[in-house]
């Protein structure tokens, strides 16, 4: 029997999301004949394991756990940590260090896409479209009229690394942006503000199966708010159409770029990258290294509009790594 976990929780205010999204993975891992599948909850009180609805002690460092006087340590890792230290790296450098292969990216790609200010330097390097951006630390002096010198209002001002558009607002006003950036900062130390692309947003799954790169069918944001916010994403306040209206020079563009970003770093399992469409050129936003993954989430939606079971492609991300 091979011993699977399921790794969630996480340090930051995407938690909530994380446990949905790992519950939803465990239902459909758990009833493989072949596998042993635990719960591995990371939190800032304790870090635990659950299984058959009992509670051990997770050694985090060497990434096992005691049951029954035997030292177990996983041969895979199903990572759902959205945020710290899930998808900044943190986690991966200790599964690397312990020999322990995961669904998602090495701590390397993981610290870049995570660091949305130099994801997006590395995008720009490859000729494909984004917005203009400023980085503000928590130690620097907030200089509004050097901003507005830089950054056109409306502008976004967003935590550099976060998710779930947690902390994210759009600034219509100049007067409103000191206090959008405060906000900002209460997710971080640090805080991006970028021009505002006024165009269609649609979002892109890709996932690797047997070694295959599949880019899934293209889903457009139809969101009832200013921005694809967190009540967009998660309290039903948007349309998501999969697969979206889309021109075929939009989407043979979004291709392109997709390509061009995963034959230049090595991203792994499944990912879902956010773009703008102006004047029907992509503009990327950020590429999610795991993204929320419960039955209304995007990809889910993605992989069933490419005619694929979404349980057999989360199955398949445990083989292809075990």
């Amino acid at each position: 029997m091979k011993n699977i976990a399921v790794v969630f929780g996480g340090y930051s205010s995407e938690y909530e999301v994380s446990v949905k999204s790992a519950k939803f993975i465990y239902d459909n891992l758990k009833d493989n004949s072949n596998w042993n599948v635990y719960e591995i909850c990371i939190s800032k009180k304790k870090n635990i394991v659950k299984f058959k609805e009992k509670i051990f002690d997770l050694d985090y460092q060497n990434f096992s756990f005691n049951i029954n006087g035997i030292i177990i340590k996983p041969d895979a890792v199903f990572n759902i940590i959205h945020g710290d230290p899930g998808e900044n790296g943190t986690l991966a450098k200790i599964l690397e260090k312990n020999e322990i292969p995961q669904t998602s990216c090495d701590n390397h790609v993981s610290e870049l896409t995570f660091n949305k200010k130099k994801y997006i330097e590395f995008i720009d390097s490859l000729n494909i479209p984004c917005s203009k951006q400023v980085l503000l630390k928590k130690e620097d002096v907030i200089d509004i009229s050097n901003i507005l010198g830089r950054i056109k209002i409306p502008c976004i001002v967003k935590p550099n690394n976060g998710g779930s558009s947690i902390g994210v607002s759009k600034v219509n006003y100049a007067d409103e942006l000191e206090n959008k950036i405060k906000i900002a900062f209460k997710e971080g130390n640090e805080v991006l503000i970028e021009n505002f692309l006024d165009g269609q947003e649609v979002s892109v799954g890709v996932i690797d199966i047997n070694d295959e790169r599949i880019i899934l069918p293209i889903t457009e944001i139809i969101s009832e708010n200013e921005l694809f916010d967190y009540n967009a994403k998660y309290l039903g306040e948007s349309q998501e159409i999969t697969p979206g209206n889309i021109s075929n020079e939009s989407k043979e563009l979004i291709h392109k770029y997709i390509n061009r970003i995963y034959d230049n770093i090595k991203l792994n399992g499944i990912t879902r990258s956010e773009f703008i469409i102006v004047n029907e050129d992509p503009h990327i936003l950020e590429t999610n290294t795991v993204p929320g993954f419960t039955k209304q989430s995007i990809v889910p939606q993605q992989i069933e509009a490419q005619g694929l079971s979404v349980k057999e492609v989360i199955n398949n991300q445990i083989k292809s790594i075990l």
